[in-house]
């Protein structure tokens, strides 16, 4: 088993996002990481694991997620439903560099 591959498929950045539970809370968000599946975030919030939750970040919209992990003030979330290619995309456009804030992309940003 590969157990670098899961880290190679995460492209590291330092988005705000908040995220809404199902009951209208509000709590503010850092995103870590991102990859197709998922993101890693930042929270003080106590979110209870497989609650469902939607994670917004501004300038790519909303995406339905579930917590998948959680330590240490840090949640992993399996985006459900929304723009996830998008949100590869953006992350792939900033480069090495760990990505501040989404950046729109036109055509492939891994292209030559």
């Amino acid at each position: 088993m590969d157990d670098n591959k899961r880290g190679d498929d995460r492209l590291p950045v330092l988005w705000t996002g908040k995220l809404t539970t199902d009951d209208d809370q509000v709590f503010d968000c850092k995103v870590r990481d991102i990859s197709l599946a998922g993101t890693l975030i930042s929270t003080d919030a106590v979110i209870d694991m497989g609650e469902r939750l939607l994670l917004e970040i501004e300038e790519l919209g909303e995406f339905a997620v579930e917590v998948k992990w959680s330590g240490s003030e840090q949640l992993g979330l399996l985006i459900l439903a929304g723009p996830d290619l998008e949100l590869k995309k953006f992350a792939e456009g900033a480069g090495a560099a760990t990505s501040e804030k989404p950046v729109i992309i036109t055509g492939d940003p891994l292209a030559d």
